[in-house]
């Protein structure tokens, strides 16, 4: 082996020896009086497309106070031999699919005092289902902020889990005859993968004589299958899909005759508290502002609904991609 070879081969042992020994002082590191959490720098990965900030150090370990000086830092990349510290606003839990590798840089997560995504205007995620990914569990029935359009545009919005709730302060009513349908507008453009209502207040009757239900009608035809369809703003079926609709035969003597206006959803009955409709297998794309409409099957299709009474009030929440 060459001198220069030698030489070369020492200086990068030392290099990785540094880094193992910062990273043992930022794992015994103790802030405030409490000890943190804290990850191995990953050598030889990189999280690709979320660079904010490049900054040339004479020290790699410099990278680390560089990121704890930006409030919108959740890791950075090293690129060895060229001295840059690459700022990321986003950590490989947020981004698996970008986490890559590169032999000639090193990996390392914020890992004392980091903001959290989403929970400040300055550092929005792309979504409730994103938050979840970065923070875990800690993203349950807590605003936090999301961008509305793209990556552009930041709104304040409840995630509870992947889910984000998208009808604002006030619940949206719906009532089961004479086009009283329920107006949904959404606050976030995206792929819908699925939607759920969380009742909040009232029931609806489909005659004088049947119990009430929150979904649809209990009359004995529909066998306790549900009648509550979300669609476009032209009242075409979104959820469930229009294959997934049932009408009734022709044999059987209804006045809705074979319009296609309830279906059966597996877990839920008439009085279920959340109705949680399945999965799209084609996500829908929605737009910002666009109106999404709640209504009651026999309403929707303006048959048999002369003896129907009553109104549903739910929140609305949605699963983004």
């Amino acid at each position: 082996m060459s001198k220069g070879s030698r030489s070369s081969t020492s200086m990068y042992s030392r290099f990785w020896l540094v880094i193992a020994f910062l990273t043992y002082r930022i794992r015994t590191n103790k802030v405030s009086g409490q000890c943190h959490t804290a990850e191995y720098s990953v050598r030889g990965m990189y999280l690709r497309g979320h660079t904010f900030k490049n900054v040339q150090v004479e020290l790699h370990e410099t990278c680390y106070f560089k990121c704890t000086e930006e409030v919108t830092c959740q890791s950075y990349n090293f690129v060895i031999g060229l001295n840059i510290c690459e700022l990321n606003n986003r950590t490989k839990e947020a981004r698996p699919e970008d986490f890559l590798p590169d032999e000639m840089r090193y990996y390392m997560k914020h890992l004392t005092n980091r903001v959290p995504l989403g929970s400040i205007a300055e550092l929005p995620a792309e979504s409730c289902t994103e938050v979840r990914a970065s923070e875990g569990n800690d993203v349950e029935n807590k605003k936090h902020w999301i961008y509305s359009d793209e990556k552009s545009l930041p709104i304040e919005t409840l995630c509870e889990g992947s889910w984000q709730k998208v009808n604002g302060e006030y619940s949206v009513c719906f009532g089961a005859k004479d086009n009283q349908y329920g107006s949904v507008t959404i606050p976030k453009s995206g792929r819908l993968r699925a939607m759920k209502l969380i009742h909040k207040s009232g029931s609806l009757r489909c005659n004088r004589v049947t119990g009430s239900s929150f979904w649809g009608c209990t009359y004995s035809a529909y066998n306790g299958k549900l009648s509550t369809i979300i669609t476009d703003a032209d009242k075409n079926a979104v959820l469930p899909p229009d294959e997934d609709l049932e009408g009734f035969n022709v044999s059987q003597s209804h006045g809705c005759g074979t319009e296609k206006h309830f279906y059966s959803l597996d877990g839920t009955s008439h009085n279920s508290t959340v109705l949680v409709f399945r999965n799209l297998s084609n996500p829908l794309s929605v737009s910002r502002d666009q109106e999404l409409q709640i209504w009651y099957g026999q309403d929707l299709k303006d048959c048999s609904e002369r003896g129907n009474s009553g109104e549903t009030c739910v929140d609305v929440f949605a699963w983004y991609e």
